[in-house]
This record gives structure tokens, C-alpha cells and sequence, in this order.
């Protein structure tokens, strides 16, 4: 067996399918991929536990599969969590500087930062993560980091991440099942955004749209820090339906159909092309029109491109995303996607294969953009590993029971 202290191993829970990954941190700090195992996700509904019995056996067998092929011992991993029931919402807060030099402190940060626990929220929701965007001194705006600077007042602005405890728990009793102790949980677009964006792109302002099989998740980073999220409910399951109800065809061809055939731009599918087919179960032989699966699949991913449209709206950054849009996710590789998007939204398009940090190297079969999050996964556990925890952001944690929640993750933002 390798020795365990250098592994890092991570849990990806999607809607279509469920990845188990570990890695080794090699003697000049990076990070060497080990092996990798997926499987069908069946118990999982727009990025949201639903059925537990057929969760844990899915985790269980891409664990099994890794531990066995990699002769390893996976005892614990970095769990991602994701779904609809993730949202965000700002808050300011401001305290008085009364130490009698007027010199801001750590503590007079750390104090308002704490503040941001105590807003109301809904029942059956917490606050997970406090994020801040930037400070005010007195009548300085804009400021990053106000330790040490002279004051009498100090105002921050924050990003607040809400989320649904039922969520976490049902995740944290799937991967205890499999006798699998949570490292931490992990946002996932945030842990996709560690894999796919560079530092330079977050500081240029850029979007991340991460399409799953459930959901596309919304990042959108500025001045190198996270400034919105949002979660849309519709990914590539949706266009798989759509495929099944306008051709008439079996769950599992619309999928294969879409897969090696579909393109989301009408105008450029080949008007000469059919595919065929063939009798299945009393059901009759067919010929589909590349056209055809194509105008199905553009007017689904227009749908999601104008909600995206619409987050970027409503924030003030829709004018400043120097860098345009990165998409990802396993929504991301179908053809043409990019062009569509460039036409939708307007902005430059690229799509954000897992291998943007120089700090892992990822071999060709699995640089694909449905694996970004599960390789972002093992880059915030070789960044927990190499970096100190960050003070500048407040989390909510259960040290009794030592289950870490989504616990100092955002340590990553201000320290790449």
C-alpha cells in the first residue's frame, strides 16, 4: 500500500454519474493522478440525494473499483456538493475601530466577518460560507485587505453562500456508509474553477458555466475574487428529453444520439446526414436528420444560455468579463456549443478543460471537461495541504462531531 498521508482521494456526486479519484503530492509539491473510476448515478436529481439506498451502492462501487486498482486504502475524500438549493445573497456590516490607536486589527475583521452568521435565513437552510468582496476605511472604498490601515470605521461587503443542511447531511451518511470519512465538502463549481480557470482569467473577470447532467452552475469571478453564483435548473439530462419526446425514441438512444451525433447549432449541421436507428422492441426502424436532433438541442441550450444572460445581468460586471466564458462540465463537449454561446451572449468563449493549474499534470483520457470537478476536488485538497488557513474568510463548522461542512475552502480565492 501507498502510504496514505500523501493521497488525496475525492468524491464527485452528479446527477449521471458518480467519480472516485486519488492522487499522489509528489516530492516537488504537485499532484499525480492515480487512478480514476465512474459509474452511473441513479439516486441523484438535479445535483440532490433522492434516493439513498442506490447512492451509497453507486459510491461504493467507484470506491471499491479505485481502491482495487490502485491498491489503495480510501479512507477519506474531499466530497463535492452541489444542486437548485445552493444560492448566495450580499451583506454589508461595519464596526467602530474603538482600540484607542485606531489601527484595524485581525479581530476587528474577523468580528464583522462573524456578524454575517447571524442574518436571518430560512428554515432548514445555513450559512455555509462568508466571502469577502472588498472593505471600506472611513471613506476609502475598494480595499482588498485593511489590516493595519488607520480608521475609525470599517464597513465590508460580503458574499454570503446559503445552503440546505438536509443536503449536506444526506451527502455526509452516503460516503459514512462506505466507511469514508468527509475531508471536507466542497462547492462544486468552485471546485471546477480551481481546475479550468487561471488566476489571470479571474482577475480579468470571466464566467465559468458548468453544465451538468441536472444543472449548470454559475461562477462569476472579478478583481480574482468570486462575485456571484447562481444554479439554473437544466443541464444535458433535459436535452436527452427533449431528444427522446421530438424523435419518439428510447431514453438510452436519445442519450447515444446526442452524445455521438448531436450539435447545438442548427445552420451548421450537415442537411444530407441521417442516422438510423434500428428496431428495438417492437418499435419500428427510424432515420433522424442531423438537422433535426440539432434545432431540438439549440432551442434547449438558448433556454440556458439567456437564464445564464440573466445572472450576468443582474450583476455589474456584465461589461468588465475581460476573459468572456469558460465552459465545462459534461454539457460542454457538445459540438458547437461555443460558437452558440459567443452568438447568445456576445462575449469571447473557451472550453475549460481540467488542466489549467501547473500544479497537476492530467493525462489526455480524462482532460475532459466532464472530470473538471472531480480534478478540482484534489486541487482544494493539495491546497489545504500546502497552504495555510485563510483568515480572511469566515465558515461555519461542527467541531464536537468534526463533520467539516464546507469547511475554509474559499482560503483558495485569495491565495492562488
Amino acid at each position: 500500500m501507498i502510504n496514505t498521508n500523501e493521497i488525496i482521494a475525492a468524491i464527485d456526486i452528479g446527477t449521471t454519474k458518480i467519480v472516485a479519484i486519488a492522487g499522489k503530492v509528489t516530492s516537488n509539491g504537485e499532484l499525480q493522478i492515480l487512478g480514476l473510476e465512474k459509474t452511473k448515478s441513479t439516486g441523484v436529481v438535479k445535483g440532490v440525494i433522492q434516493n439513498i439506498n442506490l447512492t451509497i451502492e453507486a459510491i461504493r462501487e467507484v470506491v471499491e473499483k479505485l481502491q482495487k486498482n490502485t491498491n489503495l486504502k480510501i479512507d477519506k475524500a474531499y466530497v463535492g456538493i452541489a444542486g437548485q438549493h445552493i444560492r448566495s445573497l450580499k451583506n454589508r456590516q461595519f464596526k467602530y475601530i474603538q482600540n484607542g490607536s485606531e489601527i484595524i486589527t485581525q479581530e476587528d475583521i474577523d468580528t464583522i466577518l462573524k456578524e454575517n452568521f447571524r442574518i436571518p435565513i430560512q428554515v432548514g437552510e445555513q450559512i455555509l460560507h462568508v466571502i469577502p468582496q472588498d472593505y471600506v476605511v472611513d471613506k476609502d472604498k475598494g480595499i482588498t485587505n485593511p489590516l493595519g490601515m488607520a480608521g475609525r470605521r470599517l464597513d465590508g461587503n460580503f458574499n454570503i453562500i446559503i445552503g440546505r443542511t438536509a443536503s449536506a447531511r444526506n451527502i455526509e451518511n452516503c460516503v459514512k456508509a462506505v466507511d469514508v470519512e468527509i475531508e471536507e465538502l466542497v462547492l462544486e463549481p468552485l471546485a471546477s474553477s480551481l481546475a479550468v480557470l487561471t488566476q489571470e482569467e479571474k482577475e480579468a473577470g470571466v464566467v465559468l458555466v458548468d453544465i451538468g447532467g441536472g444543472t449548470t452552475d454559475i461562477t462569476l469571478y472579478f478583481d480574482g475574487v468570486l462575485r456571484h453564483t447562481a444554479v439554473i435548473p437544466f443541464g444535458g439530462d433535459v436535452v436527452t428529453k427533449d431528444i427522446k419526446e421530438g424523435c419518439h425514441l428510447l431514453l438510452k438512444q436519445a442519450e447515444a444520439l446526442k452524445v455521438q451525433f448531436g450539435e447545438a447549432v442548427e445552420q451548421l449541421a450537415d442537411s444530407d446526414k441521417v442516422v438510423n436507428i434500428p428496431q428495438t422492441g417492437g418499435w419500428d426502424p427510424k432515420e433522424i436528420a442531423f438537422k433535426t436532433v440539432a434545432q431540438i438541442i439549440q432551442c434547449r441550450m438558448e433556454e440556458i444560455l439567456d437564464r445564464v444572460k440573466y445572472q450576468i445581468d443582474m450583476t455589474p460586471y456584465g461589461d468588465k468579463l475581460g476573459a468572456g466564458i469558460v465552459l465545462t462540465g459534461g454539457g460542454a463537449m457538445l459540438k458547437n456549443l461555443d460558437i452558440l454561446t459567443k452568438e447568445t451572449l456576445g462575449l469571447d468563449v473557451r472550453i475549460g478543460y481540467p488542466n489549467a493549474s501547473s500544479m497537476i499534470k492530467v493525462d489526455e483520457a480524462i482532460n475532459l471537461p466532464m472530470y473538471a470537478t472531480s480534478i478540482g476536488l484534489l486541487l482544494n485538497g493539495l491546497n489545504k495541504i500546502q497552504h495555510k488557513p485563510s483568515d480572511g474568510v469566515a465558515t461555519q463548522t461542527n467541531t464536537k462531531t468534526r463533520k467539516r461542512g464546507l469547511k475554509q475552502f474559499f482560503e483558495t480565492l485569495f491565495d492562488n
